[in-house]
């Protein structure tokens, strides 16, 4: 192996120490960071619907590290959160959420909110929450 392989495989080695010392876990460093385009998506959405006269609020929380939030909450009750995660390729978005499978569908953002599916006859409008 020459010195210059030996030098960065060295550094690596340090560098994992440090971080195990620093009890810092390893999942932690596997963030998939999103692209300039997708950040626009980046935080806490929320779709109502009317269901029989009840008000019906879905929530979606597109986190910057690629994971994902959903629940649903109605007059009476609020369902469990699902987690997953998210990415986008194009104008398409994706949610892998857990206990509902993938979801790929057309996005837009339209006068700050987001329309998702952008499909003519399904769109559904989504506005942002702020923190």
């Amino acid at each position: 192996m020459n010195s210059s392989i030996k030098g960065v495989c060295n550094m690596a080695i340090a560098v994992a120490l440090a971080i195990t010392a620093a009890g810092i876990p390893a999942h932690a460093l596997e963030v998939e960071t999103i692209s300039e385009d997708a950040r626009v998506l980046v935080g806490h959405w929320r779709k109502t619907t009317i269901v029989f006269e009840n008000p019906k609020d879905e929530h979606l929380i597109l986190n910057a590290d690629g994971t994902a939030e959903n629940w649903v909450v109605t007059a009476s009750s609020r369902s469990r959160t699902t987690t997953g995660t998210w990415r986008v390729e194009g104008k398409i978005l994706t949610l892998l959420l857990r206990e509902k499978g993938e979801v790929s569908r057309p996005f837009t953002i339209h006068e700050g909110q987001l329309v998702f599916p952008n499909i003519q006859n399904q769109r559904r409008f989504w506005g942002k929450i702020a923190k």
